[in-house]
């Protein structure tokens, strides 16, 4: 990479191919210059500056009175002492390049700063030199420094890392800085002019009565000459021989080699420099400090007071009403077999341009109507010339109405074309008309057109005819028609050009859809999405490196037709296109289009364009093209907002999901123009196209590392060579990390393992207490069943015993004789035992099902099952009784009724109370059951059923509030008895 670096930035550049000084000399045809600035107001630190280098990485740095700024052609980065360690004041006054990329400055209270990496120290004793001690500081291109200090030149050696006096110091020599910044030092010894020039020692006989107090400057250049000023006036230039003091002027000029434009105005008293730079016609002067170029050829210029300056030659000329056009608003444009350029204006009427002069113009004074609509030539050399009055021709100079059949004042013709039969062909907005030998010939859309507005006729190799317009295209292929609208595959019907490439290819250039080729039959598209800089094709002219340069709305730009054929081929998706507008020397990027020729090439390659101001002239063979591949660096990377300080590698922690990243790409030519594309591998599968954005943004990306990429394309088509890359780590959070994972799943496992063995247990459980209560089930019946044979056997059985042994006696009685009052004693001994039989027959029945249940209710039936309780035993039992009848199904009210009736069991069995309530209280969707007493109490545990002791007990309740789906709660303790609680759910249905 060529190096910018202060020993060069003086006013005598190989880019300017060195100043030459000379007393006076004549100036070539000046050439356009357009220049940019920059101030405060667009990020510099300060408007002065004082130093500029392009270190070998590509960036620029600029040295101001209010800090240093590291410059990309877009964004300023500011040092100073505010945030930069190692800066002691922010005002300096010189900066030069050292070995790789080094710098070194000079700040104004004569402290030395250096620059290495990214870290700055203001040097002193150790590195041999004293604080605020130097005065000036130079270099060469090989990296040397030199400064002054205390009047001594000291040199910076990078073996022992400290500045070490030259030989050439002597006790009598004291020097100075030189007037140009960064250029060297002189001293005065006897009748000698000392000068360190840029690493170089010099000696120069000075003029008589010099000494040192009456110096008032030395000045020396790159090339070796010298000039010295006195306080008293004068001034004598060294290099003469003899060396003369003559009487300074206010000012001298220096004039630019042959081929350069710039001259500089120099105040002898000061040395002062003002750059005088013609732009746009006039003289632009720029208070000169130091100047230089960049590796892409760029002038740069740091100002004194006014900032930056870049500088850039303007390779499209602009020829309009003050260069001698008829009118600014030029349209077609027409090249003669005698090399002149025809131009039409609207409104003003035609230029002939010879030479890049307008020679001669014709408008509405010299017959020919104001609105030129196209331009052509016949055979014969006659020009013909289209308007909005009709067809004129110029014969010898003179402008004629020719006789055509169709033409009379409101005729439009938009293109002229004459064929080598002769045939003249007019396309207008009502249609094509034909003229030959005498015969006139009109088509349309009736006749097979495409459109009736006919903008552009092209006759090609093959004698084939080609017309376009508002409406589409259609060729006439031995005599046959053919015709291409957006349904046949044109990219649009508004059809603007047709042209026919260096190959022998159709080109058509539309308004609005971009352009197309006619390849093989069918039409081939390309448009914005493809790469195009613009839907509009007004024209397309090919030079002689096979571009097609294309006007547009929006300005010229030019295509390979290579990578064209390469996209058509599907070899690659995007074609390059290089824009080009007002920083290149249009005066409107306007172009102008739809009449014809919309721009033509001259007889020296050069390309005519219209526009809305003037005509723009390309010479491609001038064309800057900045083949250096623009290099990419990531300038920060943000995680949360913050910055991260190493931005090479970033990590991000848990809980931090946002990385924003920031990069660039040094290009200064056209900086605006760089496009970008960025890869993030592992997340994105192919590269992001992002254009002129300059910042990537990425969220929640999961853990791992991962590998970010940017590459850059600059204007004019080429990339970068090298991908700037950063590295990036995703720390995934404690639980996403392999011992957290593993620990977790171990857990899992035996979270499952304990859950699985817990439900086994359940399971056994449950089918352990299915299993009691199936035995006790069975047990139940079976003591059921012996309690009611015994009881039929031991009383209902006896009973009907005695009755049959009373019956029989009472009939076998018969004979004998027996008193009324014995038979009457008999029936009524076999009545009551009928009656105990029954009562125990009711008993019985009632231990089965109490009939209350279906003859009165469930409320009442346990009303009744209290009061019978109570009256067989000695506690008083008091009950709180809702209606609850409906709330169950007539199937499951008995199980509410026992779960009552073992409770009351349990009480008269077990409590030893003397009291005891029994409250049912019912809700929209559920009972609640509580049995209350003030005895001794009861454990809460079920008991299993032992047979021959009665019901279930608790185990028995338990499983019909199950039945129930419902819930049972016991609390029991020796001073405030049992309270059975129970929950019932209001059902309906049965419960399954």
């Amino acid at each position: 990479m060529k190096d910018l670096i202060r020993q060069r930035f003086s006013p005598f550049l190989k880019f300017l191919a060195f100043w030459l000084f000379v007393a006076s000399s004549s100036v070539t045809a000046p050439a356009q210059y357009r220049f940019t600035q920059w101030t405060p107001d667009s990020g510099l630190p300060q408007s002065s500056v004082r130093g500029l280098v392009q270190t070998p990485d590509g960036f620029l740095w600029i040295a101001t009175l209010n800090g240093i700024a590291k410059f990309d052609g877009v964004h300023f980065q500011i040092f100073d002492k505010s945030n930069t360690p190692g800066i002691t004041s922010n005002r300096f006054v010189g900066m030069t390049r050292g070995p790789g990329e080094d710098l070194w400055l000079t700040s104004e209270d004569g402290n030395l700063v250096l620059r290495r990496g990214m870290t700055f120290r203001t040097m002193d004793e150790r590195d041999g030199i004293r604080p605020r001690s130097v005065e000036a500081i130079t270099g060469n291109p090989q990296g040397q420094v030199w400064l002054e200090s205390d009047g001594k030149v000291l040199r910076w050696d990078e073996t022992s890392k400290r500045f070490q006096p030259e030989p050439f110091n002597t006790e009598t020599r004291k020097f100075h800085a030189l007037a140009w910044v960064g250029s060297g030092f002189w001293t005065i010894e006897g009748n000698r002019v000392v000068i360190f020039n840029r690493g170089k020692l010099a000696t120069f006989a000075a003029p008589t009565s010099t000494d040192l107090p009456s110096v008032m400057g030395v000045a020396a250049n790159a090339n070796g000459d010298a000039w010295i000023s006195t306080k008293d006036g004068r001034m004598g230039r060294l290099s003469d021989k003899p060396p003369v003091f003559r009487k300074a002027p206010d000012y001298f000029v220096l004039h630019g080699a042959p081929g350069t434009d710039w001259n500089l105005e120099i105040s002898p008293y000061r040395f002062e420099r003002t750059l005088l730079l013609p732009v746009e016609g006039t003289i632009h002067p720029i208070r000169l400090q130091v100047i230089g170029t960049d590796n892409e050829g760029n002038a740069w210029v740091g100002a004194e007071g006014e900032g930056l300056f870049r500088i850039q030659r303007q390779f499209i000329m602009t020829l309009g009403r003050p260069q001698g056009l008829v009118s600014d608003n030029t349209y077609p444009i027409f090249h003669s077999r005698t090399g002149d350029m025809w131009a039409g204006s609207w409104p003003g009427g035609l230029s002939q341009i010879r030479d890049g002069k307008v020679i001669r113009t014709l408008g509405l004074a010299d017959g020919l109507p104001a609105l030129v609509s196209s331009i052509s030539e016949d055979k014969d050399g006659v020009l013909w010339v289209g308007t909005h009055g009709g067809v004129r021709t110029l014969v010898n100079g003179h402008l004629k109405k020719p006789s055509l059949p169709f033409d009379d004042s409101s005729t439009a013709a938009q293109v002229i074309l004459q064929t080598p039969d002769g045939a003249m062909f007019f396309g207008t907005p009502r249609g094509l008309y034909i003229v030959r030998d005498g015969a006139l010939q009109h088509l349309g859309i009736a006749e097979g057109l495409a459109t009736d507005d006919v903008r552009v006729v092209l006759m090609d190799r093959n004698h084939d005819l080609w017309m376009g317009g508002y409406g589409g295209v259609t060729r006439i292929h031995n005599s046959q028609m053919s015709r291409w609208t957006e349904a046949q595959g044109l990219p649009s019907n508004n059809v603007r050009s047709l042209v026919q490439d260096s190959n022998g290819e159709i080109w058509v250039g539309t308004y609005d859809g971009g352009m197309g080729w006619f390849r093989n039959g069918r039409w081939v598209t390309f448009n914005t999405k493809n790469g195009l800089y613009d839907s509009g094709v007004f024209q397309i002219l090919e030079d002689q490196h096979h571009w097609f340069w294309i006007s547009s709305n929006r300005g010229i730009y030019r295509v390979s037709r290579e990578q064209l054929a390469a996209v058509a081929d599907g070899k690659q998706s995007l074609v390059a296109s290089i824009a080009y507008g007002r920083s290149d020397g249009m005066a409107s990027p306007e172009c102008n289009g739809g009449l014809w020729p919309a721009g033509s090439a001259d007889g020296d390659g050069k390309l005519w364009f219209p526009t809305q101001m003037g005509i723009a002239i390309v010479d491609p063979a001038k064309v800057h093209v900045v083949t250096t591949p623009p290099s990419v660096a990531i300038e920060t990377a943000s995680v949360e907002n913050k910055p991260e300080s190493e931005p090479q590698s970033v990590v991000l922690n848990p809980g931090q999901t946002n990385l924003e990243i920031s990069y660039t790409a040094l290009g200064y030519t056209k900086p605006e123009q760089m496009t970008f594309r960025y890869k993030m591998d592992g997340v994105d599968s192919d590269w992001q196209q992002v254009g002129l954005r300059r910042t990537a943004y990425y969220s929640h990306l999961p853990p791992g590392n991962y590998t970010f990429r940017v590459s850059a394309t600059n204007s004019d088509g080429v990339r970068s060579r090298q991908d700037a890359v950063m590295h990036v780590q995703i720390i995934p959070p404690f639980y996403r990390r392999w011992w957290f994972i593993g620990g977790a799943i171990l857990l899992l496992v035996l979270l499952v393992s304990a859950a699985w063995l817990f439900r086994v247990r359940q399971l056994q459980e449950a089918q352990e207490r299915q299993q009691n209560f199936s035995r006790q089930l069975i047990a139940s019946q079976e003591g059921e069943r012996r309690r009611i044979a015994g009881e039929l056997h031991d009383s209902l059985g006896q009973r009907l015993i005695i009755i049959n042994n009373l019956a029989q006696f009472l009939l076998r009685s018969k004979g004998k004789v027996r008193t009324e009052e014995e038979k009457r004693e008999t029936v009524e001994e076999i009545s009551g035992e009928a009656s105990a039989a029954i009562e125990e027959t009711r008993a019985i029945s009632y231990a089965l099902r109490p009939f209350q249940l279906d003859r009165l209710g469930l409320t009442r039936a346990i009303q009744a099952l209290c009061t019978t309780v109570m009256k067989a035993s000695e506690i008083a039992i008091h009950t709180e009784l809702a209606d609850i009848d409906d709330a169950f199904p007539e199937d499951l009210r008995i199980n509410v009724y026992r779960i009552v009736q073992e409770a009351l069991n349990n009480i008269v069995k077990h409590s030893e109370a003397s009291s005891a309530k029994v409250t049912a209280l019912r809700t929209d969707d559920s009972v609640s059951l509580t049995i209350k007493d003030d005895g001794q109490g009861m454990p809460v545990k079920p008991r299993t059923y032992m047979p021959g002791k009665g019901g279930f007990g608790m185990t028995g309740m338990r499983e019909r509030v199950t039945l129930l789906n419902g819930s049972l709660q016991v609390e029991s303790s020796s001073s405030t008895g049992t309270l059975v609680r129970i929950e019932l759910p209001i059902t309906t249905s049965r419960v399954l």
